[in-house]
């Protein structure tokens, strides 16, 4: 069976021995025709695959066990149609422990952006294409500089865009980052930040894989990760700084980050850095909370799972999974751009004006799982 594995979705194992980044993915082909047999086939290799995967050995334990009793008893022969058993699967999973991204999706692989939407899947041809990771780049006011971004996917084009916007607003006295519709991705776009940001090395995150994991796939795909001891049964990296040389300007602006409850996974790596060396200031609502990094594994007939196999979190301990990453300035999500600009001194009006022609399209509610 070919795995994909997404860490902190964007991080891919294309088979069970290499890691690479990937772009958001389409739908794969037309699936087999559902039938009950071939959705309990699907559910018992997932079970499989959870305990062997899953970033807890523990909760994947309970994760399994689960999954075969409602087989052996018969929970899962009554749904008719794939999105049904798949919704069901999910919220199973969901009610032995929450997690932000562990689901099982109906045939048609999901878009690694929508990782915790509904479970719904559009035919083959009819997807509607995902938002432009990187919107709106350029100086929104004097001074202030301003992007947003829907998801890092380490994109070389997106890459090199926001590197150019970083050095053509560079002396900006404000940067302000929108994260409020941003669904995840990887470190490319973070380790293109932050050595024009910070002026001194540091560890900003650790990222624990599941050493099963890492021995299969290796580690993940990013320069700026250091291996550390650490237990047996785990693979550690740290996500180090180094900053530029001469240091930017960019060191001494203000930053501000947008967040709401649909800012989640990488997005979150992001806020947490941000609010635990105080480098930035979060501005707007509590984050999604999908702390969880892991991958998208193929099924039987066409089925999917995104199986978390690693946890990030602060040097000090503290992750964010289901609980999310709190504000410094808590406001709706909807008034952040403005609180932060009539801050900076634009006045109210202006401000006004601002946020609006700058307000993400997508949506900013925090995706939920399960029956709860």
């Amino acid at each position: 069976m070919r795995t994909r594995f997404l860490a902190a979705a964007s991080l891919m194992m294309v088979s069970p021995l290499t890691m690479a980044q990937t772009a958001p993915q389409q739908p794969a082909a037309e699936a087999p025709a559902f039938t009950p047999a071939l959705g309990k086939e699907a559910i018992a290799n997932l079970a499989d695959e959870i305990e062997a995967n899953f970033v807890f050995p523990d909760v994947a334990k309970r994760y399994a066990a689960m999954l075969r009793k409602n087989l052996a008893a018969g929970v899962y022969d009554a749904p008719t149609d794939a999105e049904a058993l798949a919704k069901q699967v999910t919220m199973d999973l969901q009610d032995v422990a929450p997690d932000g991204h562990l689901r099982m999706y109906a045939p048609g692989l999901p878009q690694p952006q929508r990782v915790g939407q509904s479970s719904a899947q559009r035919p083959v041809g009819h997807v509607p294409p995902p938002p432009p990771a990187m919107e709106q780049a350029g100086m929104i006011a004097p001074g202030i500089a301003f992007v947003r971004f829907n998801a890092f996917m380490g994109d070389p084009k997106v890459v090199k865009d926001f590197t150019d916007f970083l050095d053509a607003t560079a002396g900006a006295k404000t940067l302000i980052i929108d994260a409020r519709t941003h669904g995840g991705g990887g470190l490319t776009e973070m380790d293109v930040l932050f050595p024009r940001i910070f002026d001194k090395p540091q560890t900003v995150m650790v990222m624990d894989t599941r050493a099963s994991v890492a021995e299969r796939g290796g580690p993940l795909p990013f320069p700026s990760l250091v291996k550390v001891d650490a237990p047996k049964e785990l693979y550690r990296s740290e996500h180090r700084v180094t900053p530029a040389s001469p240091v930017s300007p960019w060191a001494k602006a203000k930053v501000y980050y947008l967040t709401s409850g649909r800012t989640g996974s990488a997005a979150e790596h992001l806020a947490s850095v941000f609010k635990g060396t105080g480098r930035g200031t979060l501005v707007g609502g509590t984050t999604g909370g999908a702390g969880h990094f892991g991958g998208t594994l193929g099924l039987p007939g066409g089925f999917a799972a995104f199986i978390p196999f690693g946890r990030s979190y602060f040097p000090d301990g503290n992750g964010w999974e289901q609980v999310g990453v709190a504000p410094d300035i808590a406001v709706a999500p909807e008034r952040a751009l403005y609180e932060v600009l009539v801050r900076e001194g634009v006045p109210a009006e202006q401000a006004e004006t601002l946020s609006a022609s700058h307000m993400p399209k997508g949506s900013m509610e925090r995706r939920k799982l399960g029956r709860r």
